[in-house]
């Protein structure tokens, strides 16, 4: 089975501390709590902020001077700045996480991880490398909530050389590895949480854009639908996400499509 393309690892890795947490604390078996809108998922590491939690630097010209051999056109301070400057539909803008804050959550979800069965045993692979980012990648994180935290919105973002060079097989592989996983279940702690993914219809700005949209059951028929939509400009990629509990709200998806053309338009510009 292919491996996730980095591009929604901080998303996914949040929404797996959510998921386990929630279920876990519905069963009665509280475990840490996980950090405050942090979602499920995808590219991990660190979100460059200053002691505030506010984004620092900038992206100018789009390049960090530092930059690693290997990494993407944005550093995390870079992304950061981008993310920062994101407006949702409301017109309110997205809380940054701190770097702490992600690895802890980071963490949390690769603990969890090593404690749950995933049925079939062969998409135990889409959960365990959307926690893993390649060497050097930039990457930033942006939350909000909405509804008592009932609804949540994660836009993350990655600039890796990996990303770029993600081709058109590898998606095709992905797809065809999707539509396998399409129905799986996830124990943990003696719960079982089963889960349904379809491909959603997005269309973006970026070069190329996928979505998906997954639905989670608890045994006592508790439900939480999150839509994920993903597009991909060179070695930028942009991970809109949100979850939330019975049913999400409607226009979500264009809510979702239109960050992600927010965050690439605002690249152009730095």
């Amino acid at each position: 089975m292919p491996r996730f393309a980095p591009i929604t690892g901080l998303s996914l890795a949040a929404l797996v501390v959510l998921t386990a947490c929630s279920t876990s604390t519905d069963a009665g078996e509280a475990t840490a709590s996980a950090p405050a809108s942090a979602s499920s998922a995808e590219p991990s590491t660190g979100v460059s902020t200053d002691a505030s939690g506010s984004a620092s630097g900038s992206a100018s010209d789009g390049a960090s001077p530092d930059a690693a051999e290997g990494s993407g056109t944005y550093s995390s301070d870079d992304l950061s700045a981008i993310l920062a400057s994101v407006t949702q539909a409301d017109g309110s803008t997205l809380q940054m996480l701190p770097t702490a804050q992600i690895e802890q959550s980071m963490e949390q979800a690769r603990q969890f991880l090593a404690g749950v069965t995933v049925s079939p045993e062969e998409c135990a692979v889409f959960v365990s490398n959307s926690l893993e980012a390649p060497e050097g990648a930039g990457v930033a994180t942006g939350v909000s909530s909405a509804d008592g935290d009932a609804v949540q919105t994660i836009l993350s973002a990655a600039s890796a050389a990996e990303i770029a060079s993600a081709g058109e097989e590898e998606a095709a592989e992905t797809a065809e590895a999707l539509e396998s996983c399409s129905s799986m279940s996830v124990e943990a702690s003696g719960v079982s949480i089963d889960q349904t993914v379809e491909a959603v219809e997005a269309t973006t700005d970026a070069d190329r854009t996928a979505g998906t949209l997954a639905v989670q059951t608890t045994p006592d028929g508790a439900t939480q639908q999150t839509m994920t939509i993903v597009g991909t400009r060179g070695d930028l990629a942009v991970t809109a996400v949100r979850t939330a509990k019975d049913t999400l709200p409607e226009g979500t998806q264009e809510e979702l499509q239109g960050l992600v053309d927010s965050t690439l338009a605002a690249a152009e510009q730095g």
